[in-house]
């Protein structure tokens, strides 16, 4: 994700890695589907952070997001709508709900203008039982002939409902001045209280559907932020947390499977998978994560190869190793096997892990680590004249080169005389550097120029 800098009084934080270093006020926007949460979550953090789509249930995992009020900072968190428990989905969704709610300190209760229901009062009867304070919002006040309705969401018991529209952007500084005097009232979060803000590392957790993205997700950050049933297609917002690992913040953002063009036949989740694809684009590197049991596929592969085209780091996670060990299958043989089916992702770092029992998920993050330093690194150009200028390839000889950027490494090599075979001897100049230099991982781009 691209660092973005805002200057104005009120803006998004998106290096949130202070929340672990004090514990940020969770304000929790909750209601039932298709209020319009999530639009007025993306109005509130000023950016699409969210996915809108005119169905209800299309939010299915918790989005936070860090907000930068004036002299205030506080987390926001987009809610899944309460919807029927009946099915598993339901039930683990409703779960997190009551987990939000519990440990929320300011509730945003959002209606929709035109639709009070029975489930309106239930919900607004949950947070009242939560003994938490609330602001009750009124979402698609599109016009000022509807504000007749407001008087029947007195009923629910919260006096003075703040209206808004959030696609229009109505009345949302006076909703962002209501949490702010709150918040501002009951307790002090400025900016003062926090140290001084690192950088955060973003990782794309990318893969098809049902492998266990969400899972990884999860065990990383140690409580559950993404849902997870054996339903492909669960996630379709990305989801992110941050950790810190040896001194570093790393954000892991879990995206929704990748599948088929074709089989993403419902909007949303095409946009699901459009996200997915951006947050590659965003990230410095990126976890595949495969089925070990089921081993490399063609859509894996198309997956690495948006990874490799956008030139990013690479990880590849076999999942479900526990099964694979017991079906008695051999990592190197594993590994030797995929390198052979796509040997564009030879530079890539392979690791077995579970998801579910936790297995090497301390050499996971140790692998985050070091692709990070590699994608980073730079070689000082005597270090790197002193072992190029023994290459020879087919009578081609490396006059001198250097390092023209990092993140990801770029070479410049001056060359004795035009090549016929330029991507072959590409190919030799990187394994080259690779042999020479820590670059497993990450993408190695090579100019070569004719020295005059």
């Amino acid at each position: 994700m691209s660092q973005s800098t805002h200057n104005s009084k009120y803006s998004p934080s998106h290096t949130d890695s202070m929340y672990d270093k004090i514990h940020l006020p969770i304000v929790a926007i909750v209601g039932k589907p298709n209020v319009g949460k999530s639009s007025l979550f993306n109005r509130l953090v000023k950016r699409r952070k969210a996915i809108v789509f005119d169905e209800p249930g299309v939010t299915r995992d918790i989005n936070y997001e860090v907000i930068r009020h004036s002299n205030l900072t506080y987390r926001l968190a987009d809610s899944t709508g309460y919807f029927s428990e009946k099915d598993e989905t339901g039930s683990l969704a409703q779960e997190m709900n009551r987990r939000l709610i519990k440990e929320a300190t300011l509730i945003l209760l959002t209606c929709d203008i035109k639709d009070l229901s029975r489930l309106d009062y239930d919900i607004a009867e949950l947070v009242r039982k939560s003994g938490k304070p609330c602001i009750l919002v009124i979402n698609k006040v599109d016009n000022d002939r509807l504000l007749d309705n407001v008087y029947d969401f007195f009923d629910l018991g919260y006096e003075e409902p703040v209206t808004v529209s959030a696609v229009h952007g109505k009345n949302i500084s006076i909703l962002r001045e209501r949490i702010f005097e709150y918040l501002n009232k009951y307790d002090s979060y400025s900016d003062k209280h926090i140290d001084t803000v690192k950088p955060v590392i973003d990782i794309a957790i990318v893969g098809k559907p049902n492998v266990g993205k969400s899972s990884l997700l999860n065990l990383l950050v140690e409580r559950p932020r993404s849902l997870v049933t054996p339903l492909p297609g669960t996630t379709r917002d990305t989801v992110d947390d941050i950790i810190e690992f040896e001194g570093i913040d790393f954000r892991f953002i879990d995206t929704a499977g990748i599948r088929k063009k074709k089989k993403a036949l419902k909007s949303v989740e095409f946009f699901s998978i459009l996200r997915a694809e951006k947050a590659i684009v965003n990230s410095i590197l990126s976890i595949l994560l495969i089925d070990a049991k089921d081993g490399i596929s063609t859509q894996d592969k198309k997956i690495a190869s948006i990874i490799v085209n956008e030139r990013k780091g690479l990880i590849i996670a076999a999942n479900k190793w526990d099964i694979a060990k017991e079906m008695k299958l051999n990592f190197h043989e594993f590994k030797e096997n995929m390198y052979y089916e796509f040997p564009h992702i030879r530079f890539a770092e392979v690791l077995p892990i579970s998801a579910k029992t936790g297995y090497n998920k301390i050499k996971l993050l140790k692998k985050v680590l070091t692709v990070y330093n590699n994608y980073n690194r730079k070689i000082q150009t005597p270090q790197l004249n002193e072992v190029i200028s023994k290459l020879s390839h087919h009578d081609i000889q490396v006059k001198y080169g250097y390092q023209r950027r990092e993140a990801p490494p770029v070479f410049e090599f001056f060359i004795n005389k035009k090549v016929k075979e330029i991507e072959n001897f590409k190919r030799y100049a990187i394994n080259i550097i690779r042999k020479n230099f820590a670059f497993t991982g990450v993408p190695i781009e090579i100019y070569l120029r004719k020295k005059v």
